[in-house]
């Protein structure tokens, strides 16, 4: 395969080498597309390194962020001054209001990889109503419409909700029905993090299904899994309800990160009441303890099941990262609630964990279903510099070589190639990239370089940052930017569009 100008210029069976700037041995390896994680969150990484280490090390060339509702743009109101105090953490100042000018703001960062993003549901509402727990006003709803509009011809590639996550999880279907029939005059993809993923999984599934239907917008169901031990086995319910949707002519599929544990924020403990006016708000609640009396019996979707909610990054108590709330709040002679509480108000309430609550069955019953993609839900991490605090979920810096090697080579729940598929042009057709997730003369050249027999991941939960083995290249656009394993100065990504490189 030869090259040139960002491009594969010639794919043949014998290609002369006369005249290559350079030249990659890959017998033995396997040569496949790059790897597009259809689920990330590295919305604002590359501002704070433009390596995106954890990402490119694993096959990684392109990020689709701005999932689970939200996003970094557009922002106005509240969900400016959240954003501004998210980047403070990191020393980073925002430069832009509007989805094209964050856009632009990625490519000026020098990214190793290619950033594609979706608009936050959760977002738009900030934007417009605050952290507000309450329909939308026909006027409020008309607003989110036109910057949902404006951000998709501006080249954002769809539309995200967080229907577990406040402000998103106020709207209501009608409200998301409304804004997803703009993404589908766009042309443009609407993904949910699903209002339940535990005791009402099917319901919020269907409530899914219905929203793709009633808006005629394609549908991507985000890290499809069944939380909770009661509810291990009901993916085999959730998967046949895609499937005779499918069969009915919707347009529906889904992605999955290969571990039993997910991760989130601490405040998905506290009720969703309790979120209204936004984190600091939240927060000021929690001081009162007759609050505390109110929510210590409502329902949350984890369970609330502190020997398998761990921490993964608290800012201002290092030592807890790798300790479950169980544990912690024993050596603090603390009931575990009284402890968590206490806790988000110490931190503004931002805290990270990773929660122990899914099974091995399930996961490799979702992964073998040919509709499901390959998605980390994670933001690029790194060994070294301020993003490798705490101890984030493996998944950051594993779930791409995890598959290959683990789930396709050595358990064979997948074959290769289809694990391949599920990485490249299955999410790029998803995000209908055009030129990506191929290998093809004419297509970019994202080009993943990997020992198909000694691929694997190293990240653990004990030990999460470190890089898998058996991926010695990789290539975006054209450029090494892995290179015998090291990473190295090259900053080719591109911001993809809607309209331009997608749709």
């Amino acid at each position: 395969m030869a090259v040139r100008d960002g491009r594969i210029a010639s794919i043949a069976v014998e290609l002369s080498a006369s005249g290559a700037d350079r030249v990659i041995d890959a017998r033995g390896m396997a040569v496949v597309p790059g790897f597009i994680d259809i689920h990330s969150h590295s919305d604002e990484a590359m501002f704070v390194s433009s390596a995106l280490e954890s990402a490119v090390h694993q096959g990684v060339t392109t990020v689709v962020c701005g999932n689970c509702g939200g996003a970094s743009a557009p922002v106005l109101g509240l969900a400016a001054s959240e954003l501004d105090r998210d980047l403070r953490r990191y020393d980073v100042e925002r430069t832009w209001t509007s989805f094209g000018e964050y856009a632009r703001a990625v490519e000026r960062s020098g990214a190793s990889i290619n950033v594609c993003s979706f608009v936050g549901h959760g977002t738009l509402r900030m934007c417009v109503m605050g952290a507000e727990a309450r329909e939308a006003r026909a006027g409020e709803l008309a607003a989110m419409k036109a910057l949902l509009a404006s951000s998709l011809k501006e080249g954002a590639i769809g539309m995200s909700t967080g229907l577990i996550y406040p402000p998103s999880a106020y709207g209501t279907t009608d409200e998301i029905v409304a804004l997803a029939s703009v993404v589908r005059e766009h042309g443009g993809l609407y993904a949910s993090h699903i209002r339940n993923e535990g005791d009402r999984l099917l319901d919020a599934v269907g409530e899914g299904i219905e929203i793709g239907r009633r808006a005629g917008v394609r549908v991507q169901l985000s890290h499809h899994k069944a939380s909770g031990k009661r509810n291990w086995g009901r993916v085999k319910d959730s998967t046949a309800l895609v499937e005779r949707a499918r069969a009915d002519g919707s347009d529906v599929t889904a992605d999955q990160y290969p571990y039993t544990a997910s991760s989130t924020g601490l405040a998905v403990t506290i009720p969703n009441w309790a979120h209204e006016g936004g984190p600091l708000a939240m927060v000021e609640r929690l001081r009162d303890p007759t609050v505390r009396v109110r929510i210590r019996d409502e329902y949350v979707e984890t369970g609330r099941d502190w020997d398998a909610i761990v921490i993964a990054r608290a800012q201002r108590h290092p030592e807890w990262s790798g300790t479950s709330v169980a544990a912690l709040a024993g050596a603090a002679e603390q009931d575990p609630l009284e402890w968590t509480c206490d806790a988000l108000v110490a931190h503004d309430g931002a805290i990270d964990i990773v929660h122990h609550s899914m099974c091995e069955d399930d996961v490799r019953y979702v992964m073998a279903k040919d509709w499901i993609a390959i998605g980390s839900d994670s933001r690029a991490n790194a060994p070294s510099g301020p993003l490798s605090f705490g101890k984030p979920h493996p998944r950051s810096y594993g779930t791409f070589p995890r598959v290959l090697g683990r789930y396709a080579r050595d358990e064979r729940v997948v074959s290769l190639e289809d694990a391949v598929r599920k990485m490249t042009s299955l999410p790029a057709s998803r995000l209908r990239l055009r030129d990506r997730g191929v290998l093809r003369e004419g297509a970019a050249a994202d080009v993943v370089v990997f020992d198909p027999q000694g691929v694997a991941d190293r990240a653990t939960y004990d030990d999460p940052h470190r890089y898998p083995e058996g991926l010695p290249f990789v290539i975006v656009n054209g450029a090494v930017v892995i290179d015998a394993g090291e990473a190295t100065a090259a900053r080719p990504g591109r911001f993809l569009r809607l309209g331009v490189d997608a749709g």
